[in-house]
């Protein structure tokens, strides 16, 4: 078939195609990264007060907006935020993938041989999603994805490699009632930002509009959420359980011992696994953003900033350590307050309860407030902080709630 006949084939609306794109678009530095710092932190329980809200959340917008109608308006009311959710995204992966190529040899002790065959493997899918996107092909590219990814998956069950590392990082983890409660003051946080900004990614917003039949009152919208994060993107983040403990202990600038070498296809599979996820997240976020209103103009900032990010990934092992984390670990979890305060402080203030012209000047000064306490209890791993944290921040929103002003009509 001619690539101009491909744009005149009809778009997919199915549930399962379009679940695929969602689980692949949310499978960012986040999903295939996180977990380990979590499992290293916390033990399991760290990770499920990570994985449950990020669930439930990311499929709970299926739900909420309810047809195309309500996205599109969504979209047209705060293009700015989402425009800076995509930014900050991109930005993020370009720090993040040069950051961890700094020390991903040290996580995956392969032949180069099979280094060189998972960066072309990573090359080709790269030249494939760039025609696929362009024509309107991401969710068949996301299934493919997905079926290797689960594949990959399975292979680490299969094969003993990983499970001494894995071991041996659960058991790293403080075994005290102090651990446990540790990650209990986290769940008021993560439950914050993965309910709140899923509704600032516009992949979503694509996957929900072309969900959209007209016809059946949403059901298709929330069948392809649920089963998008119930499932497949449940099934991305075990995947990143399985190999965090050898990522976790690269981080510290060795190789994990006492165990045998892994697999090298597996270590290839691992590897294309994280490429791939890396290429699809960055390419429909570069294809969808240009969507959103005003974006053109807003090109340089996202140029520029991205420049800065990959200079940061790139001399990110010559930083300073902080309070036992690596500067590179500062760097990533910096990034990562955009999503635990920045953007869903957004969302409640300026689209849960009112877009009001003074809410924004609220929500600046809460955000200011809380920042030094998040501090607290996120880089210096005191985590009770994290609770006067989203006391300041609710406290904002009672503020903005009592305000008897009227809804402005633009942001």
């Amino acid at each position: 078939m001619s690539e101009a006949a491909a744009p005149e084939l009809q778009p997919t609306r199915s549930p399962i195609l379009w679940g695929a794109y969602l689980a692949c678009s949310w499978t960012w530095c986040i999903g295939m990264f996180f977990p380990a710092l979590l499992l290293r932190d916390m033990g399991w329980s760290g990770f499920l007060i990570f994985a449950i809200p990020n669930v439930l959340g990311a499929a709970a917008m299926g739900w909420f907006i309810r047809s195309k109608i309500d996205s599109v308006r969504f979209v047209e009311n705060h293009p700015t935020a989402i425009w800076w959710f995509s930014t900050i995204t991109l930005i993020f992966h370009v720090f993040w993938i040069l950051w961890i190529l700094n020390f991903i040899r040290i996580a995956f002790p392969i032949p180069d041989s099979y280094y060189a065959g998972a960066g072309a493997a990573a090359v080709a899918f790269s030249i494939v999603s760039s025609r696929a996107i362009r024509f309107g092909r991401a969710p068949q590219l996301a299934i493919v994805l997905l079926v290797f990814s689960v594949a990959v998956l399975i292979a680490s069950f299969a094969l003993p490699d990983l499970n001494p590392s894995n071991k041996a990082l659960i058991e790293s983890a403080p075994q005290s009632l102090s651990n446990t409660t540790d990650s209990l003051w986290m769940i008021p946080l993560m439950t914050f930002g993965f309910l709140l900004c899923p509704y600032l990614d516009i992949t979503f917003h694509h996957a929900r509009q072309e969900l959209d039949t007209g016809s059946d009152h949403g059901k298709n919208g929330r069948l392809g959420f649920t089963i998008g994060f119930v499932l497949f993107f449940s099934l991305m983040i075990i995947l990143t359980t399985r190999y965090a403990g050898i990522m976790a202990w690269a981080l510290g600038g060795e190789s994990f011992p006492d165990s045998k070498a892994i697999t090298p296809w597996l270590g290839a599979a691992i590897l294309t696994h994280i490429l791939c996820q890396w290429i699809f997240t960055v390419r429909v976020h570069l294809d969808r953003i240009k969507t959103i209103p005003g974006a053109q103009a807003k090109q340089p900032i996202l140029f520029g900033l991205a420049l800065v990010a990959g200079l940061a990934g790139l001399g990110a092992l010559k930083l300073p350590e902080h309070s036992g984390l690596a500067g590179g670990e500062l760097i990533y979890r910096t990034f990562l307050s955009f999503y635990g305060l920045l953007f869903p402080t957004y969302m409640l203030y300026r689209a849960v309860l009112a877009r009001r012209e003074k809410s924004l000047a609220i929500m600046w000064i809460t955000i200011a407030i809380a920042s030094p306490v998040f501090w607290l209890g996120f880089m210096e791993r005191q985590s009770i902080w994290l609770i006067p944290g989203m006391g300041i921040v609710l406290l904002g929103a009672w503020i903005v709630k009592l305000q008897k002003s009227q809804p402005s009509t633009q942001l």
